[in-house]
């Protein structure tokens, strides 16, 4: 079973993965930048894949079971 999830991400995936990052259940995906940043770097689901911010980072992988 894969436990790691690629984007495109689906617009239900992007809601569901964007609820995780809010839910306080795990620490959310962030940037390095974070540590100097009001919004603590936290990353951003879009269809694309996650997004930073600040801009500088990307990623096009999540875990199965943030979108559970």
């Amino acid at each position: 079973m894969n436990n790691i999830i690629y984007a495109p991400f689906s617009d239900e995936q992007v809601l569901k993965l964007n609820e995780f990052q809010k839910s306080k259940k795990f620490h959310p995906f962030t940037c390095d930048c974070g540590r100097d940043r009001e919004d603590k770097g936290i990353l951003i689901a879009t269809n694309e894949g996650w997004i930073c911010p600040c801009g500088e980072y990307k990623q096009n992988w999540a875990h199965s079971f943030m979108i559970k």
